[in-house]
C-alpha cells in the first residue's frame, strides 16, 4: 500500500546489482507492534529462565545452520567480504549462548529476584548487521523481555534472516517482532512510546541524543560513534600506522 513503501536493496560493492526488495512498516505498523509487545500474548515473560535458556540454545543451533545464508546476505546487502561476515556469525552464536548463562548466573544470587524490563527496542547499524543486533536481541530475550527489532535500512534482508533463526528455535513472532521502517519518519513512533521500557542502540551519537531528548526517562543502552582523530608521531612505525588507520576508517 502507499503507507508501506517498497524498498530496493542494492549491493554497494556492485553498482546496479539488486539484492532484494522489502516493505517498510508504517506508523500504524509500529503502534501495532508496540501493542503486541506489551500484551505478550505468547507468554515469553511468564517462562522460567531455564525455559528461555532452552529456546535460545536452539537459536544458537539455528544460527550455526544458517551461517552460509547469513554470510551471503550480508555480502550481497552491505558489501562485506566473506571473512568479515563469517566472524560476525561466530560472535552472534557466542552472544546467544552467553546471555542465557549470564541471566542464569544472576538468578542464582541469594536474596535477588529478577524480572524483565518489559518491551525492549533494538536499533542496529548496517556495518555489523549480524553480530550487533543478535547481541541486543539475545540479551533482551534472555532477561525475559519482548523485543521489537528495527534493522538498519541498509541491512534489512540480513536482519530478517537473523530473526528467522530465533523464530525457528521457538521464539514467536509476537515475542520478537521484525520491523524495518524509516528511521526519520517511523522510528520516533517507537522511541517515543512509553510502552518501550528500554532501548538498545548502536549508531550515531546524534541519534542517541535525539532519543534522550524525545524520551528523557527511557533506559537507553547506547554504543555510539563518529569519526575519531588519529595522531601519528614521528617515532611511529609508518607501515603499522597506515594499516591501522585504514582499518579504523
Amino acid at each position: 500500500s502507499k503507507d508501506r513503501p517498497l524498498v530496493e536493496c542494492h549491493d554497494p560493492s556492485r553498482p546496479g546489482v539488486l539484492g532484494g526488495r522489502c516493505v517498510f512498516g508504517s506508523g500504524e505498523d509500529a503502534r501495532e507492534a508496540l501493542s503486541a509487545a506489551a500484551a505478550d500474548e505468547d507468554g515469553w515473560r511468564r517462562l522460567t529462565g531455564h525455559e528461555r535458556h532452552r529456546v535460545l540454545s536452539q537459536a544458537a543451533i539455528a544460527l550455526r545452520a544458517a551461517r552460509a545464508d547469513l554470510i551471503g546476505t550480508a555480502m550481497a546487502e552491505t558489501g562485506k567480504i566473506c571473512t568479515e561476515a563469517d566472524i560476525e556469525v561466530s560472535e552472534a552464536i557466542d552472544f546467544t549462548e552467553f546471555y542465557p548463562w549470564a541471566a542464569s548466573g544472576l538468578a542464582t544470587l541469594p536474596n535477588v529476584q529478577l524480572q524483565g524490563q518489559g518491551t525492549v527496542l533494538v536499533i542496529a547499524p548496517w556495518n555489523f548487521p549480524i553480530a550487533i543486533p543478535c547481541g541486543g536481541i539475545a540479551a533482551a530475550l534472555a532477561a525475559g523481555n519482548t523485543v521489537i527489532f528495527k534493522p538498519s535500512s541498509d541491512a534489512v534482508l540480513t536482519g530478517y534472516h537473523l530473526c528467522r533463526c530465533f523464530w525457528q528455535a521457538g521464539v514467536s513472532q509476537k515475542t520478537l517482532q521484525f520491523l524495518p521502517c524509516s528511521g526519520a519518519d517511523v522510528a520516533p513512533v517507537l522511541t517515543g512510546d512509553k510502552r518501550v521500557s528500554a532501548i538498545i542502540l548502536t549508531g550515531g551519537t546524534d541519534t542517541g541524543l535525539r532519543i534522550l531528548a524525545q524520551s528523557p526517562g527511557v533506559y537507553l543502552a547506547a554504543e555510539t560513534g563518529g569519526k575519531n582523530a588519529t595522531i601519528v608521531t614521528d617515532m611511529a612505525d609508518r607501515d603499522q600506522a597506515i594499516k591501522n588507520v585504514l582499518h579504523s576508517a
